[in-house]
């Protein structure tokens, strides 16, 4: 995904690919990161894949304080 307000600077997803968290600098030199959960649309044709918005973080100044405020927010990174 891109950002107008950020840059992407990791990514990471689940072992099953159903989820990823995306790690990003803001232009404002923060850190924050949102969590996305893959869901497929209920559609009679057949359903497509999409991705959802799960968690989202607060601000950190550091990559490394981001880290593990993900860690603590997202469940399946503290069980991976």
């Amino acid at each position: 995904m891109k950002y107008v307000h950020a840059d992407v600077v990791k990514v990471i997803h689940s072992t099953d690919g159903k989820s990823m968290v995306e790690f990003h600098k803001r232009h404002d030199g923060l850190y924050e990161y949102r969590g996305h959960v893959e869901l497929v649309d209920d559609h009679p044709h057949g359903g497509r894949p999409y991705w959802s918005p799960r968690e989202h973080s607060g601000l950190y100044e550091t990559v490394e304080e981001l880290e593990r405020a993900a860690e603590q927010g997202v469940p399946w990174l503290r069980a991976g």
